[in-house]
């Protein structure tokens, strides 16, 4: 098994490859508007000393996130796996954030682990445009995440409110930006990994963005 996740839903570009036994990278590049110019030249030189033909399935960020970045993302994994014909695997930017919050060594996973103890409910809030927010609550089960409540977009007061009347304690994570999030694409990777041991197949057909707010007000 040999899976190469892409994140592009940011002015980052994460890339991270791993057959989850001994080979394991990953990268990550301050793009901004350069994306589009440099992914595939980026993703050539990263993948080697494996080969193309290796990969057994690809995971990619599908948003929420910048309009842009997380088409081009998405459009490109789809190609790849549909030229590899392996299995395509959309995975939300707030699932890879609260993952990488749980498992991630360090001070900011014991902090979530140790201070929460009674609360396995992940609550994840980044800003979205106009200023209305994106949230998803997700479980942690110790071994794995499940998701609760999908990803979604609406008002600062509206979210708070679905919070407070939640039936059990939330862990929240609270993003100032989408700045940072390639560095969850090790996460992104392993819930892709994860969800294909479940499926056992996914079309690349059925990998759409998801956006949660139109790109300009209508």
């Amino acid at each position: 098994m040999l899976g190469l996740a892409l994140h592009t839903s940011t002015p980052e570009l994460g890339l991270a490859i791993s057959d989850f036994e001994t080979i394991h990278r990953q990268q990550t590049w301050q793009l901004g508007r350069d994306l589009s110019s440099q992914l595939h030249a980026l993703l050539q030189g990263f993948l080697p000393p494996q080969r193309w033909q290796e990969l057994t399935f690809i995971a990619v960020c599908i948003g929420p996130g910048g309009f842009t970045g997380t088409r081009i993302g998405v459009a490109t994994a789809r190609t790849l796996a549909q030229q590899l014909d392996i299995p395509l695997l959309g995975i939300s930017a707030l699932a890879a954030v609260a993952h990488h919050r749980v498992t991630a060594s360090g001070p900011p996973s014991e902090s979530i682990v140790e201070t929460h103890k009674t609360a396995t409910d992940l609550a994840i809030t980044m800003p979205a445009k106009r200023g209305a927010v994106y949230g998803a609550v997700y479980h942690w089960t110790g071994e794995s995440l499940t998701l609760k409540l999908e990803d979604t977009v609406l008002s600062a007061s509206d979210w708070n409110l679905k919070q407070s009347h939640w039936s059990q304690p939330l862990v929240k994570i609270v993003l100032d930006s989408g700045v940072g999030l390639a560095e969850t694409t090790s996460s992104l990777l392993q819930l892709g990994y994860e969800r294909l041991q479940r499926e056992k197949i996914s079309d690349w057909r059925q990998v759409i963005p998801f956006y949660g707010q139109h790109p300009v007000t209508v």
